[in-house]
């Protein structure tokens, strides 16, 4: 590689190249795309759905006047169950905002901002929901993070400020944190991946398709 594709962040070991300038804008527009996909297909659902109710209405008025009973109780039934489907989607909806709000909240108390997205993506997984609770380890959800942040193992979640608290390691190395897509390919990242506790290691290399790195 050549210096005119090299620069260095002063005072780090930072290496940023224009191939990963290049790939970070190729990256941004694969996924612009995608949610630009994923509304077109959300819109076509929909049209779908009203073109199968205005299909089911007209079915059901043709059998109010042709007086046929059992069709118009099929009708009565499938539009039960469509109502009940909404409200299904709905408390799944709303089931998974509560969770990311109180997960997110704890996390905020205490943890580091650049390692939100990671944390709480391993955490989300961890979630069990029953009778409208959450729970991580029959734990929950706000508390188990709290408690996670606050011991040993989640210190290297813990902003810097806060790692000489209790649960603290005494004097043991942080690494700087980082964001991986991919195996690691520098020291710096090797370091940082071995800094990190194991179950937030294997649920890291999952995420970026290296299973082979899990301990």
């Amino acid at each position: 590689m050549t210096a005119e594709n090299k620069t260095a962040e002063e005072g780090s070991g930072t290496i940023i190249t224009n191939d990963d300038a290049d790939l970070q804008a190729e990256i941004v527009k694969l996924r612009a795309k995608n949610k630009e996909l994923l509304a077109e297909k959300q819109k076509a659902k929909q049209k779908a759905q009203e073109a199968q109710d205005a299909a089911d209405e007209a079915a059901a008025q043709a059998a109010e006047r042709n007086g046929d009973i059992d069709a118009l109780k099929s009708a009565h039934v499938k539009e039960l169950k469509k109502l009940q489907d909404k409200l299904d989607a709905a408390d799944t909806d709303l089931r998974k905002i509560r969770i990311d709000n109180e997960l997110t909240r704890a996390y905020n108390e205490s943890g580091r901002p650049e390692l939100a997205e990671q944390f709480i993506a391993w955490a989300k997984d961890r979630v069990q929901y029953e009778n409208g609770i959450a729970t991580i380890e029959a734990v929950g959800v706000g508390e188990y993070v709290t408690n996670y942040l606050n011991s040993n193992t989640g210190a290297h979640f813990r902003r810097v400020a806060d790692n000489s608290g209790a649960g603290a390691s005494g004097n043991n190395t942080t690494v700087a944190p980082m964001k991986l897509t991919k195996a690691p390919a520098t020291q710096q990242e090797w370091d940082y991946l071995d800094s990190l506790p194991a179950d937030v290691r294997n649920a890291l290399c999952d995420s970026i398709n290296a299973p082979q790195l899990k301990v």
